[in-house]
């Protein structure tokens, strides 16, 4: 498997981590909550997380709506007991939700885990009674808001930690919440590379469902079916193109995903509508939701993310490890993912003509194409690596832990007694 990781520091990693784990066995009791219906980066990384941790021999139990697609995702899964709720909770003061939290705690839970901080009002308040469970929510969204006022303190101040996946989310929490610099944790997303690794997929059957060959230039964007997500800025940068390409270039536009389940909306017709405005049905395909991602990224020659603003963008590490180059949009911690534009290429939201722009110039140029695609697997290698947030993921819950006084700290003077923010 291809890492950033020697195969002896490696190996060391893996150890320590193991260690840590038996050292928390039948003392972590971790409760993540995820009440989301919608099937995106949020959810799947709270999965993914508290797979990881049951993986480790750590009982997890996860708190989910019935009949969403995280409860469905979590079935079978090692070390994971799914807790169905059949109703929605308020974000604020919810009383059902109370003597859920309750009967949870009772049972041994010690650590709650969100992954929506809407739901924190409903959590909070509930906890100060509690004071030896930990509380930690992970952040995955921008916020436009000044929270910083009484009652966000209140809620905040019973917080153990704030979870964000780059260093200008950090920032944006920094300046909008009530938070201290110790309690926001950056902690990058993980891939499990040995997924998404371009040496272990074909991406020929991929590229043929799409009616495209060898000489076909294939050009994809994955996410939810949504206004913010761009899809109508990708098919008018498409127009553009094939008026300015016709017949002269075999090329398809690839439009993976669906609509939030559940939620009542229209775009996904009125997209369609737009492709037929602009007669582009012969080269625009609505490939729906796909699990197969690692083969749909190496299917792309080029991935595009024209999303109106994206804290992170997991779908672009995604593309990337796959050495599929990527065109995104700035804003959020877009420039973190491409760096200095050697990984990926920056376009302006919502425009169209930008975004035409910068993918001619890279199917024009096949060279500098798959030369990023190189380099941008290299940066996601380097940074992105699923046991890095694994290691640090469980690093933080015994951190929080001998906070709450349910572990003992380690022996005086080790550097991890020093360096213990928490």
């Amino acid at each position: 498997m291809e890492s950033n990781l020697l195969p002896s520091s490696r190996r060391e990693a893996e150890t320590a981590l193991e260690q840590r784990a038996r050292r928390l066995r039948g003392r972590l009791a971790p409760m993540v909550v995820c009440l989301s219906h919608s099937w995106g980066g949020l959810e799947q990384v709270a999965v993914n997380d508290a797979v990881d941790v049951g993986a480790l021999g750590i009982g997890v139990r996860f708190l989910c709506l019935e009949g969403s697609p995280v409860h469905a995702s979590l079935a079978g899964k090692e070390g994971i007991t799914a807790i169905p709720l059949d109703y929605r909770p308020r974000d604020y003061f919810d009383l059902k939700l109370r003597a859920d939290l309750r009967r949870l705690i009772a049972d041994g839970v010690n650590l709650i885990h969100t992954h929506q901080t809407s739901l924190l009002g409903s959590l909070s308040p509930w906890l100060w009674a509690y004071p030896r469970v930990g509380l930690i929510a992970s952040r995955h969204i921008m916020n436009n808001h000044d929270k910083r006022n009484f009652f966000h303190r209140f809620i905040y101040k019973r917080l153990d930690a704030l979870v964000v996946m780059s260093r200008t989310l950090k920032q944006n929490m920094l300046s909008t919440h009530p938070l201290s610099d110790r309690q926001i944790k950056v902690v990058n997303l993980g891939l499990d590379f040995s997924r998404f690794d371009p040496k272990r997929v074909d991406p020929a059957r991929q590229r043929a469902a799409w009616g495209a060959d060898d000489e076909t230039v294939v050009i994809g964007l994955v996410g939810r079916i949504d206004p913010a997500k761009g899809q109508a800025t990708f098919i008018k940068a498409a127009a553009g193109l094939m008026k300015d390409w016709g017949a002269s270039r075999k090329i398809r536009f690839v439009i993976v995903g669906e609509e939030t389940l559940g939620r009542a909306s229209q775009h996904l017709d009125e997209l369609k509508r737009l492709v037929a405005q602009f007669h582009l049905e012969d080269v625009v395909v609505f490939a729906g939701y796909q699990e197969n991602i690692p083969e749909v990224m190496s299917a792309f020659d080029l991935f595009v993310m024209p999303s109106r603003q994206e804290a992170f963008g997991l779908v672009a590490i995604e593309a990337m490890a796959m050495e599929c180059p990527i065109v995104i949009s700035r804003g959020g911690s877009a420039d973190e993912i491409v760096g200095e534009q050697e990984f990926g290429i920056l376009v302006r939201p919502e425009d169209a003509f930008d975004l035409q722009r910068r993918i001619r110039l890279l199917i024009e140029d096949a060279t500098t194409r798959e030369a990023m695609g190189a380099r941008a697997r290299e940066h996601v290698l380097k940074n992105y690596d699923r046991l890095g947030r694994r290691i640090q993921t469980l690093e933080l819950y015994e951190r929080t832990l001998r906070r709450r006084r349910w572990v003992d700290a380690p022996a005086s003077g080790t550097s991890e007694q020093a360096s213990d923010p928490i």
